[in-house]
């Protein structure tokens, strides 16, 4: 129905999660998250493309479901797969139309990240699903450490620098986050506005209005 509504540009994002407190608080075996999460992307894929949906899984069962309405785009919205363990990555390949690694450095992208990617692919059968990654927008005044820094923080060239990099290896979408950790700053959108229109007039060279 989403997908619906916006018209067709629903993005699925899929993330088996890390904090093992959040699984027990809603009693789901922690260790068993990777295996649920396939099996609930399968379900939903059989939600998508069938009028009437049936399927059996290992964690998953449901027999003559009416699915209407339809996604927009058939066979269903794009599935973004994070992570960047092997089980993750194999994720993507099976089931994503998309990578979508989290607050990665660029060298491991290009050096270890896209290398298994395309390994695991090639030996899944399966196209190399699009590289979308996100990454931590920190905007600093003075260089950071390059050993220490991640993609999407450091000086605007550092910035910059990224983004070329991140276009070189193919990346179709970069997701600007503006998260730093803290909690609390979350009950307040205004700064992270101001850090995404920083982000259009320095770093895109676009106006104002682009970003709102």
């Amino acid at each position: 129905m989403v997908d619906q509504l916006c018209g067709g540009r629903f993005i699925l994002g899929v993330g088996v999660g890390w904090a093992k407190q959040e699984f027990e608080a809603i009693g789901v075996p922690f260790e068993k998250r990777g295996a649920m999460t396939d099996d609930y992307l399968q379900a939903i894929k059989a939600c998508w493309t069938q009028d009437i949906a049936s399927y059996e899984g290992r964690f998953v069962k449901f027999r003559d479901i009416h699915t209407a309405p339809k996604p927009v785009r058939q066979p269903g919205p794009p599935i973004w797969v994070g992570g960047s363990s092997e089980a993750a990555l194999r994720r993507a390949v099976r089931f994503g139309e998309a990578w979508h690694p989290i607050r990665s450095r660029v060298d491991w992208l290009r050096d270890s990240g896209l290398p298994k990617l395309q390994e695991i692919a090639k030996s899944e059968g399966r196209p190399v699903p699009a590289l979308c990654p996100r990454i931590i927008l920190n905007l600093t005044d003075r260089p950071a450490p390059e050993d220490k820094r991640v993609a999407g923080q450091g000086s605007l060239e550092q910035v910059r620098g990224d983004l070329r990099a991140l276009a070189a290896m193919g990346a179709t979408y970069v997701v600007l986050d503006t998260f730093t950790g803290d909690v609390e700053a979350t009950r307040d959108p205004e700064p992270a506005w101001r850090t995404l229109e920083a982000a259009a007039e320095r770093l895109f060279d676009l106006g104002r209005r682009t970003v709102r």
